[in-house]
């Protein structure tokens, strides 16, 4: 099966093409350091077979955001060097970390928009990324993966619905800017033989946004720069989210739904917007990866074989059956426990719990052992 053909990005060979994408899971501690119970999950997740992982986001910077990993500080280094370790050490696995900037945000109803940052301020986002990645470097991770998409800080520069009107806004060039100059400085602090990816938004799904249109312009610049993959998702933006708690929920809207498919969308909904991105990059040799209601082994092949993507992202399938991979190697793709798309898994980082699966059993924090269909 191609699904289990090598594929190499960058300086970097993946044992296969099955990626665990970044995923939050609430098993991070409230200040942002490693935890036993975080740890066990993402082993979990590589014994189970898969190529790729991309550890949930880690902020950058030095703000509340409940039970999310952080790099901003050298005092992380060694909780995250510790996992990386097990991980290359128990699977064959490749491990990244996934890098998130986001603005203000308070139960009050404020959010931070672009137009209230100063040309300091940046410019101190560049910097904090820069310092980021030397610490990445440092823990031993194979690769950093830059959060472009949804609603945070990097996608929200991306945006039509950027509205500055200086050299970060007005039209493409400096609606790329901040990311080009992250993209700059990343490389800057590991080197050109370390792989970078970005993740992006094939389409934000919300009036006056980017349609794919943009992005496969977006996409262009980023390989330009220096961007080693392409991993696509969609929607995820506050302006149609719904409030809870006096904060708008980003994945609660259409473009929420656009992000994370519920039940009722069909298989692969998004798959189109990573096979336009990919037919724009494919002259760079630049992987793409699909993400998107890609639930079974027969799909994900065809994506593969018809040349729709390099690799294929199963954030929800592997949360619910960590096997998945390891299964459909064997011969044993009957016993795959497949996600039902209910969203449990979607609400319990929403309420900041632990992110798990309704199919396990009651009180679990990770799929059983030999768990079955």
């Amino acid at each position: 099966m191609k699904l289990f053909e090598p594929v190499t990005v960058n300086k970097m060979t993946l044992q296969n093409r099955v990626v665990y994408p970044a995923v939050v899971s609430r098993l991070a501690s409230i200040e942002g350091f490693v935890t036993r119970e975080l740890k066990n999950r993402v082993l979990r997740i590589a014994k189970g077979g898969v190529g790729m992982i991309v550890l949930e986001p880690a902020g950058i910077i030095a703000r509340k955001s409940g039970n999310l990993l952080k790099i901003h500080d050298d005092k992380y280094i060694s909780g995250l060097k510790e996992l990386v370790s097990e991980v290359h050490k128990n699977s064959g696995a490749k491990i990244g970390i996934q890098l998130i900037h986001f603005l203000k945000i308070s139960r009050s109803g404020y959010r931070q928009t672009l137009e209230d940052l100063s040309i300091t301020e940046i410019k101190q986002i560049t910097e904090d990324f820069y310092s980021a990645a030397e610490r990445i470097k440092t823990a031993g991770f194979d690769f950093i993966e830059l959060h472009c998409a949804h609603a945070y800080t990097l996608s929200s520069f991306l945006s039509l619905r950027n509205k500055r009107r200086d050299a970060y806004g007005n039209n493409m060039e400096g609606r790329m800017r901040l990311i080009s100059e992250v993209c700059t400085a990343v490389n800057k602090a590991v080197g050109h033989d370390y792989t970078i990816g970005c993740r992006i938004n094939g389409d934000e799904f919300i009036l006056g946004g980017n349609t794919l249109k943009q992005s496969c312009v977006i996409a262009e610049r980023l390989v330009q720069t220096g961007v080693h993959y392409i991993s696509v998702s969609a929607g995820g933006k506050f302006e149609d989210g719904l409030i809870y708690d006096g904060i708008a929920w980003p994945y609660s809207g259409y473009s929420g739904a656009r992000a994370m498919p519920p039940a009722y969308m069909p298989e692969g909904v998004n798959v189109y917007l990573a096979e336009a991105i990919r037919n724009v990059v494919r002259s760079y040799q630049v992987p793409v990866i699909a993400a998107g209601k890609i639930q079974t082994p027969v799909y994900a092949e065809s994506l593969l074989k018809e040349g729709k993507a390099d690799l294929v992202a199963l954030g929800r399938p592997l949360i619910c059956d960590p096997d998945w991979p390891v299964k459909v190697e064997n011969g044993r793709s009957g016993e795959i426990v497949l996600c039902k798309y209910c969203g449990g898994c979607t609400d319990n980082d929403r309420n900041f719990e632990p992110v798990v699966c309704r199919q396990w059993p009651k009180g679990s924090l990770d799929a059983p052992v030999n768990f079955k269909a």
